[in-house]
């Protein structure tokens, strides 16, 4: 054995010792991974669910221009999932500009097998003078339920559909 080892001849011996103490075989070589070095021709989604909120009127908050909307219920439903919003959640908007609000919502889902799913997400909503309107969300979800813990490492996409009297978005998964 050499009088000096280098880094990564200590790293070997090391990961070879608790390799060897657990029982387990280390690969003999490690296959590279990581994204395609093709560059996508563009995004690819799949539509997850529809959701509808319920809100109520606007509050007021101590930073100038932000206001505070109560999400009060509403409705989801997907493929792979439906059930209610539950109540109190709330959307903390920003408004940076007349033409640019940027949305803070929190709420809870509550699936038809009462499974809970923390839902968050940004979003924000441009009106550029004589441009049509931009109106975007990410929603990101959260839980501890089994079934749906896939939720949990997507990224989504919201856009919003005319539901009188309500919020609501059609999301989509992004692949």
């Amino acid at each position: 054995m050499p009088s000096k080892l280098s880094r990564r001849d200590l790293a070997k011996l090391g990961a070879g010792a608790i390799a060897g103490l657990s029982g387990l075989s280390l690969p003999t070589k490690v296959e590279a991974q990581g994204p395609s070095t093709e560059r996508p021709a563009a995004l690819k989604s799949e539509f997850l669910l529809d959701m509808i909120l319920e809100t109520g009127g606007l509050g007021s908050g101590p930073v100038g221009s932000r206001n505070i909307v109560a999400v009060t219920g509403g409705t989801f439903e997907g493929p792979k999932l439906k059930g209610t919003v539950l109540g109190p959640g709330a959307d903390w908007v920003t408004t940076v500009n007349p033409a640019l609000r940027v949305l803070d919502v929190r709420t809870i889902f509550v699936t038809d097998d009462n499974q809970r799913i923390y839902v968050t997400y940004r979003g924000v909503i441009s009106t550029p003078q004589g441009q049509p309107m931009y109106w975007r969300t990410t929603p990101v979800f959260e839980t501890s339920s089994e079934k749906y813990a896939w939720l949990n490492g997507i990224v989504a996409v919201g856009v919003p559909f005319t539901v009188p009297s309500r919020v609501s978005y059609r999301v989509f998964q992004i692949l």
